[in-house]
C-alpha cells in the first residue's frame, strides 16, 4: 500500500473528531481490512453476565495495579506511553492518544499515541474549547461518542470519521478539595464493526484518568524538585570554593582593621550600597562611636561617602568641618568631630559596592596622596573579597530559600500540617544549640529538618489527607516515606548531610520505630534529635482526629517515654529549652 495512503490514514485517526473530513482513505482502509463482526446472542445468560462482570473486575484490578506501579521518576515520554497503553488495555481500545495542556498557549498537544507518525504528533494543536478534546478540557467533563457529533455543543468540531465506531474522551484532572487542575485529555477509540464503548467503559476510564492525573502531577512535582536539587548542588559547589573567611561580616571586619592598622587612624567605617533602597548603610564601624553608627542609613546623594559613590573616585578631606560635602548630622548624632577623612570606593567590574573610610590619623598629620594610594591598593582586593562574600551570602540564602520552597511544596499537599516543617526546624535548632552543636552542624540540621518529610511526595493524597485513622495497609504505605525521601535525594552530594534526618526521624530509642527498627546509639544523633522535635510539634498541633495538647501535656508525655521512644539526653535538653522560654513562640497554643 502506498506510504501516502498510510500517512493519510494515520492523520485521519489522529485528528479524530477535530479536523478530519467525513470520509477519507483511512476509513476505506480500516473498513476493508476489518474482520467479519462476531455474531452475538440476542440475550445474555446469567452465566455470561457473571463472566463478563468477573472479567471487568479483573480489568479494574489490573488497571489500578498498573497505576500503582507507574514510576514518577521515569522519563516523561516513557511514563506517558505507559499511561496510554494501560488505558487502552483497560477498555480494549484499538487506538488512542494522551494530550497535555500547555499553560502558556492554552493548547493541547499529543504526548503519546498509537499508530501515529512523529510529524502528526508535532503538528496537531487543539485550543481549549475547540472540538471535542478542547470542550472536555474547558468543561472538565468526560464524553462517550457513538453517533454523530453535535456541532453546536462542541464548537469547531467536525464529524466523527466513519472508521472510528466509538470513542471516549476524559479529562486528566487533579482535584484538591475545592480546586481542580486539568492537565490534559485521554482519548480512546474502537473501530467500526467492533463492539462499541459503553458508559461502563467511560466510568472505568474516568476513574483510571483520575489516578493517571495524580501520577502525572506528582511526576511534574518530582522533576521540578530534581531541577531545584540540581540548582542547589550547583550553588553549593560554587560555595565550596569560598573559604570560611568569606562570611561577609568577617571579611568586613578584617578589611576595616587592616585599613586602620595600615594608615594608623583613630576610626573607620565601611558603608555598603543597598541597591533596593538606594541608600548607604554603615555595615562595619570601628572607634568610640561604633555602636551608635552601626546600621545607620544615609541617602546616596549626601555626604562625602555619597560623593565617592556617585563619582567612583577617592576623596581626601583634611578639613571636613569646612567642606560643604561633609554630612554634619553624623557628628551631631555621635557628639564627635571628624577632623580629617580619607574615603575610597570599593569597585568590582566597574560597579561601586560601597566606600571604605578612615578618620583622623593618630599622629595628627593630614592624609596624603600616598595614603590614598595605599588605601586604594587595599580597596582593590578588598572589593573582590567583599563581592565574593556577598555572593557567598546570597547563595546561602538562595540555597535555603530553595529548600524552603521544596519543603513548602510538599507540605502544601496536606493542609493539616501547615507550618509543621518550619516549627520542627526551629525546635530542633534550639535543642541542638542547647547540646552545643557547631554552626556547621546547625546549617546541616536546618536543611535536613526542612526536608525531613519530602518522601511524602510519593504518598497518595487519599492517605495523606485522610481525616480518620489509617488502615494497616495505609500505615505501611506511609511508613515508606523516609526511604522514599532518602532515595530521592541520595544522588545530590550537597544534600548528603540531610539524609540522616530524612531516613531516621521515625526510629525509636527502644527499637520499635521504622523503617529499620534501629535501637539506641545505632540511630544517628540527627534522627534521635529530630524525633523529639517532630513529636513535640505534632502533639502540640491540632489534627483532624484530635485536638492539640498543651506544651506541658506534650512534655509530660515525652518524659513518660524518655528512654523508650526517645533519647534521654535529648529529652533533657528539650526540657531545659522549654523551661528557659525558648519554645514559647514555636507552639501553636499558649
Amino acid at each position: 500500500m502506498p506510504r501516502i495512503v498510510v500517512e493519510q490514514m494515520k492523520l485521519s485517526i489522529a485528528r479524530e473528531m477535530i479536523y478530519p473530513s467525513r470520509h477519507s482513505p483511512a476509513d476505506d482502509f480500516l473498513v476493508n481490512n476489518l474482520p467479519e463482526p462476531p455474531t452475538l446472542p440476542e440475550t445474555i445468560s446469567a452465566g455470561d453476565l457473571a463472566a463478563r462482570l468477573q472479567r471487568r473486575y479483573a480489568d479494574l484490578i489490573a488497571a489500578y495495579t498498573t497505576s500503582a506501579r507507574l514510576d514518577i521518576t521515569r522519563e516523561e515520554q516513557e511514563l506517558y506511553r505507559e499511561i496510554l497503553l494501560a488505558a487502552q488495555d483497560l477498555c480494549h481500545a484499538h487506538g488512542g492518544s494522551l494530550m497535555l495542556l500547555d499553560d502558556a498557549t492554552h493548547e493541547l498537544s499529543i504526548v503519546a499515541s498509537t499508530h501515529l507518525s512523529e510529524h502528526i504528533i508535532q503538528s496537531v494543536r487543539v485550543p481549549v474549547g475547540s472540538g471535542v478534546a478542547g470542550w472536555v478540557v474547558a468543561y472538565d467533563h468526560p464524553l462517550l461518542i457513538t453517533g454523530e457529533i453535535n456541532l453546536q455543543q462542541y464548537p469547531q468540531a467536525v464529524p466523527k470519521p466513519y472508521a472510528i465506531g466509538s470513542a471516549v474522551c476524559v479529562p486528566l484532572t487533579v482535584r484538591h478539595r475545592s480546586t481542580a487542575l486539568c492537565l490534559g485529555v485521554l482519548c480512546l477509540n474502537r473501530v467500526v464493526y467492533s463492539s462499541a464503548l459503553t458508559e461502563e467503559d467511560l466510568q472505568m476510564v474516568t476513574a483510571f484518568a483520575a489516578n493517571a492525573a495524580t501520577i502525572l502531577y506528582n511526576a511534574r512535582q518530582y522533576k521540578e524538585m530534581q531541577k531545584h536539587a540540581r540548582h542547589l548542588e550547583h550553588l553549593v559547589e560554587i560555595n565550596r570554593r569560598l573559604t570560611s573567611s568569606l562570611e561577609l561580616d568577617h571579611v568586613l571586619q578584617a578589611v576595616m582593621h587592616s585599613a586602620i592598622d595600615l594608615l594608623h587612624c583613630e576610626a573607620g567605617s565601611i558603608l555598603l550600597v543597598d541597591s533596593e533602597t538606594n541608600e548607604l548603610v554603615f555595615r562595619t564601624v570601628t572607634g568610640p562611636a561604633s555602636e551608635r553608627l552601626q546600621g545607620v542609613r544615609l541617602p546616596l546623594d549626601v555626604g562625602i561617602a555619597g560623593t565617592v559613590v556617585q563619582e567612583g573616585k577617592p576623596l581626601i578631606v583634611n578639613n571636613t568641618q569646612d567642606d560643604p560635602r561633609h554630612y554634619k548630622e553624623i557628628d551631631q548624632r555621635l557628639a564627635h568631630s571628624t577632623a580629617m577623612l580619607l574615603a575610597v570606593p570599593l569597585i568590582v567590574h566597574g560597579h561601586v559596592l560601597g566606600v571604605i573610610e578612615v578618620l583622623n590619623k593618630t599622629d595628627g598629620t593630614p592624609f596624603t596622596q600616598s595614603d590614598c594610594a595605599t588605601l586604594e591598593a587595599l580597596a582593590i582586593p578588598s572589593a573582590i573579597m567583599l563581592e565574593n562574600a556577598k555572593l557567598y551570602s546570597d547563595l546561602k540564602h538562595a540555597f535555603l530559600d530553595t529548600v524552603r520552597i521544596i519543603a513548602n511544596a510538599v507540605e502544601a499537599r496536606d493542609p493539616y500540617t501547615a507550618g509543621h516543617t518550619g516549627r520542627v526546624t526551629r525546635i530542633a535548632a534550639e535543642i541542638a544549640r542547647e547540646l552545643g552543636w557547631s554552626n556547621e552542624q546547625l546549617e546541616h540540621l536546618e536543611i535536613g529538618a526542612l526536608l525531613h518529610d519530602i518522601g511524602k511526595i510519593g504518598v497518595a493524597d487519599t492517605i495523606l489527607r485522610k481525616p480518620q485513622h489509617l488502615t494497616s495497609d495505609e500505615y505501611m504505605a506511609m511508613q515508606q516515606h523516609p526511604v522514599v525521601g532518602a532515595q530521592m535525594l541520595k544522588g545530590v552530594s550537597v544534600l548528603r548531610p540531610a539524609l540522616p534526618y530524612i531516613l531516621y526521624h521515625h526510629e525509636r530509642y527502644d527499637g520499635t520505630g521504622y523503617p529499620f527498627g534501629l535501637r539506641g546509639q545505632e540511630i544517628p544523633i540527627e534522627g534521635r534529635l529530630l524525633t523529639v522535635a517532630d513529636t513535640f510539634d505534632a502533639m502540640t498541633s491540632t489534627r483532624p482526629y484530635r485536638q492539640a495538647l498543651s506544651p506541658e501535656e506534650a512534655l509530660a508525655e515525652i518524659i513518660r517515654h524518655r528512654g523508650t521512644q526517645f533519647d534521654p539526653d535529648i529529652v533533657d535538653a528539650l526540657i531545659r529549652v522549654y523551661e528557659r522560654g525558648r519554645l514559647k513562640e514555636l507552639t501553636q497554643i499558649s
